[in-house]
């Protein structure tokens, strides 16, 4: 119900994902778009209600909610012994927030874009520390942190599929241009962490499978944010359920918004 009445409703965003979802697959039909729209809308409400009620979940009721395959967690415990930084990409499909119930053997420092709301940043900020995460404010310093987090060899998570405004690089996505973060790359040139996908796959109301994928090495004229805009772009055109649960609600294109890539990296 709170799908329907918010894409009845909410016009402006209704109409962006109608027109994101519009460009990125052309060979849908329209009525296989209004599915994708009702659906993504719904688990946008679904991970903000979680949001709220996430202080008030039993830790053995997130634990069977948010479980981690065998596989993935073999992938974190091998690469959390490798004694270098870490860098965990996270894309924003439903339940994201989920992923601060992770506790590797490594500290897990999480970059955050504060929100407007004092009161809400507060609440919304306590409830990802509950499980051990520290937070970065971007506006506080955020970079300098974020550097000494890879020294240090720990775990740095942030998002990476955001509108990174004027001082981001302009790079292809799902059909368009759009401005990426720079950050992936400037710390990867500094430090070379290893660099992992972390990400929730929904398999339900408030249940998601934790998943973990590792960025391969890349070549010298290749950025980090371009692999990672590839394996998303990937996931969004195979994947069903991670297309119906990314955040389509996001202006994430924006005509001419942020720098040419020739000479802002390498």
């Amino acid at each position: 119900m709170l799908s329907i009445s918010a894409y009845l409703f909410l016009a402006g965003r209704r109409e962006l994902v109608k027109r994101n979802l519009q460009i990125a697959f052309t060979g849908l039909s329209y009525w296989q778009l209004k599915v994708i729209s009702v659906k993504t809308i719904n688990h946008t409400i679904e991970q903000g209600l979680l949001v709220f009620v996430w202080p008030l979940l039993s830790e053995n009721r997130i634990k069977r909610s948010f479980p981690i395959s065998t596989i993935s967690l073999e992938k974190l415990n091998r690469i959390n012994d490798s004694g270098s930084g870490i860098l965990w990409l996270i894309p924003h499909f439903c339940h994201a927030d989920a992923l601060s119930f992770l506790q590797p053997k490594l500290q897990v420092n999480a970059l955050y874009r504060p929100l407007r709301n004092p009161v809400f940043d507060d609440f919304v900020k306590k409830s990802r520390q509950r499980f051990g995460v520290k937070t970065i404010d971007r506006k506080d310093g955020g970079m300098l942190k974020t550097l000494k987090v890879l020294k240090r060899g720990e775990i740095l998570a942030m998002l990476f599929d955001q509108n990174a405004g004027g001082a981001g690089t302009r790079l292809p996505f799902m059909g368009r241009e759009c401005s990426c973060t720079t950050l992936p790359d400037i710390l990867n040139e500094k430090y070379k962490p290893r660099i992992l996908f972390v990400y929730t796959k929904r398999i339900g109301f408030w249940k998601s499978s934790i998943e973990v994928d590792e960025m391969t090495p890349i070549s010298d004229s290749q950025l980090v944010i371009e692999r990672a805009n590839t394996w998303l772009e990937g996931k969004l055109r195979k994947d069903k359920q991670l297309r119906e649960s990314w955040l389509w609600m996001h202006q994430r294109w924006k005509p001419g918004v942020g720098q040419s890539r020739q000479g802002r990296i390498r």
